[in-house]
């Protein structure tokens, strides 16, 4: 059922604003009017005046009118304005109610005029704003649970179980954050974005997912040429900080890793073609599962992490949530990595 009172608040404010609209609009057709009109007869009184005729007094009294300079001028461009913001206005209130009317409820038209009717600091408008944003919540999880439901049957059929409660589900160690209003989802593994721009459908989000657990999860690597290959890349980050300090950072460690791994064609001709894919899904994955539960050793070492510190977690250029559970929220933001003897 509709919220009728909300559509009733709705109606009467649209209505108020239509009518300062019309207001608005009427002082500026009248301004236009008179702006004419005198200029009109100021130009008669100059083709009319001759020798024989005497208009200089009518003339000069039109010549001290200042009507246009100090009333029209000023005036004008504010009112163009309100009539504008007023357009625009009116528009979000339809779209809104419009939105509210639609069985069910429109989310992404209910969401576009939130987010204009958010800007506006109207009072009227603003104690609609809770009203209209707890609709929104209501729809969107209505369509959660509707999504969840279908999307959850289909990953059941697979073996694969669908945890958490909408917007945002768990489906093994990725994460689906749904957004109903914009029509699409993002699917993350821990917290790295592997699929950005999904369209909010049952067979996109298995096709992305079952995609990121062949690139991700169902690699051949093997595990000691990895590791060396880690080695490699702690080594060429050390020594281009000309540093002797044990302890680097994981996320410098992953991109000299990333150019290790590129082979001749791109050393000859580097471009996007040539590029050999390494994502940070990809190396995380890699990393816990040979550095952490592997527990592999290189040259008699083991690799030990380093916990990242509060604005170290804030950027993704520092630090790197790796995922140790069966989760995506069972992990941990690390920053530097070493290499210990056992």
């Amino acid at each position: 059922m509709p919220n009728e009172t909300l559509l009733l608040q709705l109606t009467q404010l649209t209505e108020t604003c239509l009518l300062r609209q019309k207001r608005a609009a009427a002082v500026l057709s009248a301004f236009k009017l008179t702006g004419d009109a005198l200029s009109k007869t100021v130009r008669a009184l100059q083709e009319y005046a001759t020798e024989e005729t005497t208009v200089a007094a009518a003339q000069d009294a039109f010549a001290r009118v200042k009507v246009k300079e100090e009333g029209i001028d000023p005036l004008a461009p504010e009112l163009r304005r309100e009539v504008k913001n007023l357009t625009l206005l009116l528009s979000a209130l339809k779209e809104a109610s419009n939105a509210l009317r639609a069985e069910p409820v429109d989310v992404a038209r209910l969401d576009k005029a939130l987010v204009f009717l958010l800007t506006r600091k109207e009072a009227a408008v603003a104690a609609l704003i809770p009203s209209l944003q707890s609709e929104l919540d209501l729809a969107q999880r209505a369509l959660g649970d509707e999504f969840g439901v279908k999307l959850r049957a289909a990953l059941e059929s697979l073996g694969v179980h669908l945890g958490g409660r909408p917007p945002k589900f768990t489906i093994g160690r990725f994460e689906l954050d749904a957004n109903f209003a914009r029509r699409s989802c993002v699917l993350r593994y821990g917290k790295d974005t592997v699929a950005p721009h999904l369209s909010i459908t049952v067979e996109a989000v298995l096709k992305a997912y079952l995609a990121a657990v062949k690139e991700i999860e169902n690699r051949p690597v093997g595990g000691a040429a990895w590791l060396a290959q880690l080695y490699d890349a702690y080594q060429t980050v050390q020594r281009k900080r000309a540093s002797t300090a044990s302890r680097v950072n994981v996320v410098d460690v992953y991109l000299e890793v990333v150019m290790l791994r590129q082979g001749r064609t791109f050393a000859g001709e580097p471009s996007k073609r040539t590029f050999t894919e390494y994502s940070r899904a990809q190396f995380i994955y890699d990393f816990y599962r040979i550095t952490g539960q592997q527990r592999l050793v290189h040259q008699g070492m083991q690799v030990k992490v380093h916990s990242a510190t509060k604005s170290q977690t804030d950027s993704p250029t520092k630090s790197m949530w790796i995922v140790e559970g069966d989760s995506p929220y069972d992990g941990r933001y690390i920053a530097d990595i070493e290499f210990e003897k056992e």
